[in-house]
């Protein structure tokens, strides 16, 4: 497995997609900003500006992930690349995990990368321009840690739902469309709670359908060219 993940780095050109998810960075960094600056709603709290932070990497990172997906996977089933690459004499099954995994592991990096650096905006600007209501606590900061990693977890779930859905059609369309489909329910949970955090038994169901969908996936789906 990792041989055949040294052989997909080098043939994936990660520094684009680098470049996309630091442009990602600051756009959101940028959106918080004026967030925080908006005086038509109550003053944000720490929680709250991390909770907008959470909303706009909702977006962001599974759509991002859906889009790799569809670049690295669904489109070497259209384009019938996928064919020559099974030629190999490697497991087949393993080749698709591989890749997956890299687009996975790409992704739970971006996404804490892109939830520190967004953090340590809050508190800069903060600290210069007394945006936020309240004061920075350990607290806080536990909270702020818990929710970014079980978002991330959740996020990437949604991914592989997105990377499941693709995979019965094997269109790069429908893996894009499903992926803002499943932000938007996401998004009809947490409005019908104030104050939504996803919980141990919440990341438990996500994985387990995610679990199920790559499990149906990898024994359905993955030797099937249209």
């Amino acid at each position: 497995m990792a041989h055949l993940m040294k052989l997909e780095l080098k043939k994936i050109h990660f520094l684009r997609y680098i470049f996309i998810s630091i442009a990602a960075i600051i756009l959101s960094m940028f959106f918080v900003f004026v967030a925080l600056n908006d005086t038509s709603d109550n003053a944000y709290t720490f929680e709250s500006a991390f909770r907008a932070v959470q909303l706009i990497f909702a977006f962001v990172y599974v759509i991002f992930f859906a889009v790799l997906v569809s670049a690295l996977i669904i489109s070497e089933y259209n384009n019938k690349t996928i064919l020559l690459m099974f030629t190999y004499p490697i497991d087949r099954k393993k080749l698709i995990i591989s890749k997956l995994f890299i687009i996975t592991l790409f992704m739970v990096i971006s996404i804490l990368f892109g939830y520190l650096c967004c953090s340590l905006f809050i508190l800069g600007v903060d600290w210069k321009f007394n945006l936020v209501a309240g004061d920075f606590t350990v607290n806080v900061l536990k909270n702020w840690i818990y929710a970014a990693l079980s978002s991330t977890v959740v996020f990437c779930c949604l991914g592989f739902w997105s990377f499941a859905v693709g995979m019965i059609k094997k269109s790069v369309t429908v893996t894009i469309v499903s992926s803002i489909i499943f932000i938007y329910l996401r998004q009809i949970v947490i409005a019908a709670s104030e104050n939504y955090q996803e919980n141990i038994w919440v990341i438990i169901a996500t994985l387990a359908i995610s679990l199920i969908a790559l499990k149906y996936t990898f024994t359905k789906k993955i030797m099937q060219i249209d």
